[in-house]
């Protein structure tokens, strides 16, 4: 498949970011890994619900706001996160997804402004940013762009979420043995 070459042009004005830079992404991303990515999802009505992202080989993983529907996922972001990984998308849209169902490939694209308008119509905000964070920072899905993910198939392996599960008996063993006797 060719790449038109107006659609490498966008690419090249919007610029490239590095995804994944923040604190906060870090935090999230720390809990997929360790295991904690369903305690991040507990109550996706209060605190909304996240997924994490990552295009193997080609950009850092990535967690977003998301709402599952029929089988598909889309995924919240802003223009500037959505920068980082544009040429991705153009290029391969092959992808990793964490979701708090399971670990899957799957196909990823960018929503066009008309499936964004029915998506923003037939789906509330607080879907996507639950009802707390909205209360606080008032984000709404126009502030957004929109990504859809399709599952592919399931992943197994070391690479996934809770690849860094064993923190937690090392962190308790180190806690055991620094605890003063008296």
């Amino acid at each position: 498949m060719e790449i038109p070459e107006q659609a490498i042009e966008s690419v090249k004005k919007a610029g490239s970011s590095k995804p994944g830079s923040t604190f906060f992404q870090k935090i999230k991303l720390f809990a997929w890994e360790t295991g904690l990515g369903p305690v991040i999802n507990v109550k996706p009505e209060v605190f909304g619900e996240q997924a994490v992202i990552y295009f193997p080989g080609k950009s850092g993983k990535l967690s977003f706001p998301c709402y599952e529907n029929d089988g598909k996922i889309l995924l919240a972001l802003t223009e500037e996160e959505l920068r980082g990984i544009r040429e991705i998308l153009i290029q391969n849209p092959a992808a990793e997804l964490w979701t708090r169902n399971g670990w899957f490939t799957a196909t990823v694209r960018l929503l066009t402004p008309e499936e964004k308008a029915q998506v923003e119509e037939t789906v509330p905000d607080d879907r996507f940013f639950g009802n707390l964070l909205r209360n606080f920072i008032k984000p709404t899905l126009k502030d957004h762009c929109l990504l859809e993910a399709v599952r592919s198939a399931p992943c197994t392996g070391k690479s996934g979420p809770g690849s860094k599960a064993w923190v937690w008996p090392l962190a308790a063993i180190l806690l055991l043995f620094t605890k003063k006797r008296k």
